[in-house]
């Protein structure tokens, strides 16, 4: 019986440690919800976070996204602006974004293809 129970427990660690390998590291800076439509009213197709391991790193969009609301940027991203681009090498289309301010994408784009935050 004891030994089931050492199993049992050696089992949660592990499975424990490797949830927090999973979690990312650093405070988050923003949050930016993604949608399929132009306006960012239809189409909700959820939410990015963005936190300080972000920062310089140029992340791609894995949907069809046509507009973009940045919703949340903490006291923790002073000083920093989130960028989406039009293609999926943060090199196309850059656009800053603002706090509740609705992106659409460019009528010559498709759809939005990253984002990096830069500081």
């Amino acid at each position: 019986m004891q030994f089931t129970t050492l199993i049992v427990a050696a089992a949660s660690l592990a499975l424990g440690t490797n949830a927090a390998a999973l979690r990312r590291d650093g405070a988050r800076l923003a949050q930016f919800r993604i949608f399929g439509a132009e306006g960012c009213k239809a189409l909700n197709y959820g939410f990015y976070t963005v936190d300080y391991t972000d920062i310089g790193v140029c992340n791609a969009i894995t949907a069809d996204v046509e507009s973009v609301n940045l919703e949340v940027q903490t006291a923790d991203a002073a000083g920093c602006t989130l960028f989406i681009y039009s293609d999926a090498n943060c090199s196309a289309g850059e656009t800053a974004t603002s706090v509740n301010v609705c992106s659409d994408v460019p009528e010559e784009t498709e759809s939005w293809g990253s984002y990096q935050i830069l500081c």
